[in-house]
């Protein structure tokens, strides 16, 4: 077996990735822990807030962005202070508070 949320964010995205194509089941290998869809589910920020909707458990506005001048455009939407987080970095990686649009644009 293989245990894909011990190792940091290295661990988690060649996990998720052996077992998207296929290779971890291929090779008979079994996720202990944590399974792969918890884990993409909680990298996810949309299919995290779908499930957290799911459970009626109340979220922190957010928005997602694919560039800097959309991250600045949700970020003025919220209101500063905001956290940013990067996609797919349950490691930690990525992530900032940001109290203007100079602080955002210098984590990205």
């Amino acid at each position: 077996g293989i245990i894909v949320s011990m190792g940091g964010q290295t661990a988690l995205n060649v996990g998720v990735e052996l077992w998207n194509a296929g290779e971890l089941q291929a090779a008979g290998v079994e996720v202990l822990g944590t399974q792969i869809p918890a884990i993409e589910a909680t990298e996810d920020r949309e299919i995290f807030s779908a499930k957290l909707k799911e459970i009626d458990e109340t979220i922190a506005l957010s928005y997602s962005a694919n560039t800097i001048d959309e991250a600045i455009e949700a970020a003025n939407k919220i209101g500063y202070p905001v956290l940013i987080r990067a996609a797919f970095a349950l490691g930690g990686l990525g992530s900032g508070f940001a109290a203007n649009d100079t602080e955002l644009i210098s984590l990205a």
